[in-house]
C-alpha cells in the first residue's frame, strides 16, 4: 500500500513542527527567567503561586511547576482550578524569558455535613473531635489525609489498631458562588487488640522476663498507640541496653496478638573514679592526692538487680565508704526497694555509720516516689581525748520525689532532673565528758537537686546544677554537718573544705561537643555554708559564700570516658589550682 504525496507531505511538516517546538520549548527552559506574571488569579494571590513554584527570577525554569500549581490549588480548596497554558516571551535582548502563567480557579470546594458510617467502638463525636472535618470548611485532599489519619490515631488509642478508613464517595456539587464537597467515609473498626505475648530478641545477658517485666508488659494488656513508645522509654531508663527498638504489633496465625522487641545490650557495669591533687597552701604543708571511685554492677545474673561500692578520700585523715544495693520488683511488685551502709572517718575525731532503706515507685513515665526509712550513730574516735562530739544515734522517715527526663545519664545533652526528699525524726544524745544528761530531739532534714541540659545551638550544651542541703534539731553536732568543696559540689577548692548545717551550690557548665561523649568546657561554680554558733559542739557560728571557675574537658577513648578539669577557687593562682582526673568506663 503506497502514500499519496499529500499524506507526505502534511507527515513532513507535522514531524518538523515537533523538532522545532520540542527545541524551542527547550531553549527556553534552559534560559534564564526574568520575570513570572500570572494572568487569571482572583482569589489565589500570584504571591501564593510563586511560592508553590520551583522557578525563581534568575533561574531556568522548571518543567514540573505546572503539576505543583495544580496541586496548589487544590490544597487552597479550588479543586478544578489548574493552568490553561505557559507562555514564554523572549525579551529584547533575547538573554533572558518572561513567564506568563494564564490560569483558572474555578470555584472553591466548601465541605457539607460529612458522612461517617460503621462507628461502633467510637463515639462519632470523639472521632470528629479535632479532625478538622467540620460542615463549612474549605475541602482539600490534605484535609481529607489529616482527618483519616486523625481517625486511625483515636481508634489506635482506644486499642483498635487494625481499623481501617475507606473513602466511599465523594462529589462535588455546584452552587452559585461555591462547589459543595459531600465526602462519605467508611470505617472498618477491626477487632480490639489484647497483646498476648511479647517476643524479645538481642538478649544474651538480661533475662526474657526481667525485660518483659521492666518494660510494663502484662498478658491481655489493651494495646494503645502509645504503648510501644512508653515499653522503649522503660527500658532504655534501665540503662542496660544500647539501643531499644519500638516495638512492632504482630499477628500469629491463630489471630494471638503480640508485640516484637528487639534490644542491643550494652556495657551494665560501671567503673567511675576521679584523682585530685591539692597543691601545697601558703601556710606550709605538702600537697597531697584525693580520690573516689565508685563500681557499679547494674545487672547482676542479668536479673537487673543493683550493687555499687563507694570510696572517697577527702584529705590525709578523712575519708568515705559506702555500699548500696537495689531490689527492682520487691515480691514482683512494680516498687524498688534500695538499701544502704555508709561510714565516714573523720579526721580523728569521730566515725559516723548510716543505713537507709528506700521502697520506691514509678507513677507516670519519668516520674517516681519513694518512702524512706534511715538511721545512723556517730561515735567518738577513741584516743581522742576530751571531744565535743558526743555519742548519738537518729532514726527518721522521709519522702521523696523524683523525676529524671536526661537522654543520657552519665554524660546528657538535653532533659531534665529533679530529686527532693523531706526526712523527720528523733535525735538522742548520750551523756558526755560535757557533763550533761541524755538529750533528745527531733530532727529535720531536706534535700534538693536540680539539673538541666539544653542544646542552644548545635554541639552546644548549657548545663545547670542546683542543690541544696539542710538539717534542722535543737542539737548540732559536727557530726550533723554536710560538707561542701571538690570536684562533685564546689570545684576550686578542697574536698569537703567547708561545713554547714545548710549547705547550697550551683555549677553553670558550657559546653562545645566534640563527638556524642567528647567536649571541652568552661564552668563558674558558687557554693554557700552556713552552721549556728553551738559553743559546747565546737560550731563557731561560721557563713561561707564562695566562687569557683575554670575550664577542662571530656574525652570518649577505648579505656573510657577521660576527664580533666583545672579549677581556681578565691586567690588562687595557676600554682594553686586544684587538678581533677576523672575515669568512666562502662563494661
Amino acid at each position: 500500500m503506497c502514500a499519496s504525496p499529500g499524506f507526505l507531505y502534511f507527515a513532513a511538516m507535522s514531524l518538523f513542527l515537533a523538532l522545532v517546538g520540542t527545541a524551542t520549548a527547550q531553549h527556553q527552559q534552559s534560559t534564564s527567567v526574568r520575570e513570572i506574571v500570572v494572568a487569571g488569579a482572583r482569589t489565589v494571590t500570584p504571591e501564593m503561586i510563586h511560592q508553590w513554584m520551583e522557578t525563581k527570577p534568575g533561574g531556568n525554569f522548571v518543567s514540573t511547576d505546572p503539576a505543583r500549581i495544580d496541586s496548589g490549588f487544590a490544597a487552597a480548596g479550588f479543586p478544578f482550578g489548574r493552568i490553561d497554558s505557559v507562555v514564554f516571551v523572549p525579551t529584547q535582548d533575547g538573554r533572558s524569558i518572561d513567564v506568563v502563567l494564564h490560569v483558572r480557579e474555578g470555584k472553591r470546594a466548601l465541605l457539607a455535613e460529612p458522612q461517617i458510617k460503621g462507628t461502633k467502638a467510637v463515639a462519632l463525636s470523639t472521632l470528629l473531635s479535632g479532625s478538622g472535618l467540620q460542615k463549612g470548611s474549605v475541602f482539600s485532599p490534605q484535609l481529607l489525609e489529616r482527618c483519616i489519619a486523625s481517625f486511625l490515631r483515636t481508634y489506635e488509642s482506644s486499642g483498635y489498631p487494625f481499623a481501617a478508613v475507606q473513602i466511599s464517595d465523594l462529589q462535588f456539587r455546584e452552587n452559585p458562588e461555591e462547589l459543595e464537597a459531600h465526602v462519605e467515609l467508611l470505617i472498618d473498626e477491626g477487632t480490639l487488640a489484647r497483646i498476648e505475648k511479647l517476643r524479645v530478641e538481642g538478649n544474651s545477658t538480661t533475662r526474657s522476663d526481667v525485660i518483659a517485666r521492666a518494660a510494663g508488659f502484662s498478658v491481655g494488656d489493651l494495646y494503645t498507640g502509645d504503648l510501644p513508645a512508653r515499653m522503649q522509654e522503660r527500658l532504655r531508663r534501665l540503662q542496660l541496653f544500647s539501643n531499644v527498638s519500638l516495638p512492632e504489633l504482630f499477628v500469629d496465625a491463630d489471630r494471638t496478638v503480640g508485640l516484637h522487641l528487639n534490644v542491643v545490650e550494652g556495657s551494665s557495669n560501671r567503673f567511675d573514679g576521679i584523682v585530685g591533687y591539692v597543691p601545697q597552701g601558703g601556710s606550709g604543708g605538702t600537697g597531697y592526692v584525693t580520690g573516689f571511685v565508685n563500681l557499679q554492677f547494674r545487672n547482676i545474673f542479668g536479673t537487673a538487680r543493683r550493687l555499687s561500692v563507694r570510696w572517697n578520700r577527702e584529705t590525709q585523715t578523712s575519708q568515705e565508704i559506702a555500699l548500696r544495693y537495689r531490689e527492682p520488683w520487691l515480691f514482683s511488685l512494680p516498687v524498688g526497694l534500695e538499701g544502704g551502709y555508709m561510714q565516714r572517718k573523720q579526721d580523728s575525731t569521730y566515725v559516723r555509720e548510716s543505713t537507709d532503706l528506700l521502697f520506691e515507685t514509678s507513677l507516670v513515665g519519668d516520674l517516681s516516689v519513694g518512702l524512706a526509712l534511715a538511721g545512723n550513730r556517730v561515735t567518738p574516735s577513741e584516743g581522742f581525748g576530751q571531744t565535743v562530739v558526743g555519742q548519738s544515734s537518729a532514726f527518721s522517715v522521709g519522702l521523696s520525689v523524683s523525676y529524671d527526663s536526661r537522654d543520657d545519664r552519665l554524660i546528657p545533652t538535653s532533659g531534665f532532673r529533679y530529686l527532693t526528699e523531706y526526712h523527720t525524726g528523733r535525735k538522742e544524745i548520750k551523756a558526755s565528758v560535757r557533763g550533761s544528761g541524755n538529750e533528745e530531739n527531733s530532727t529535720q532534714k531536706i534535700t534538693l537537686d536540680v539539673e538541666y541540659y539544653s542544646s542552644l545551638f548545635k554541639n552546644q550544651v548549657l548545663a545547670v546544677v542546683v542543690s541544696a542541703r539542710d538539717f534542722r534539731s535543737g542539737t548540732v553536732d559536727q557530726g550533723d554537718l554536710y560538707r561542701l568543696g571538690g570536684a562533685t559540689t564546689l570545684r576550686g577548692y578542697r574536698e569537703g573544705q567547708f561545713q554547714g548545717s545548710r549547705i547550697a551550690w550551683s555549677n553553670l557548665e558550657y559546653r562545645l561537643l566534640a563527638g556524642q561523649r567528647s567536649f571541652v568546657f568552661a564552668f563558674v561554680d558558687v557554693g554557700y555554708a552556713s552552721v549556728p554558733r553551738r559553743e559546747e559542739s565546737g560550731l563557731a557560728g561560721d557563713e561561707f559564700r564562695r566562687l569557683g571557675y575554670g575550664a577542662g574537658a571530656h574525652i570518649d577513648t577505648p579505656l573510657g570516658v577521660i576527664g580533666l578539669s583545672l579549677a581556681f577557687g578565691q586567690g588562687d593562682t595557676f600554682n594553686t589550682a586544684k587538678l581533677h582526673l576523672r575515669i568512666v568506663n562502662e563494661f
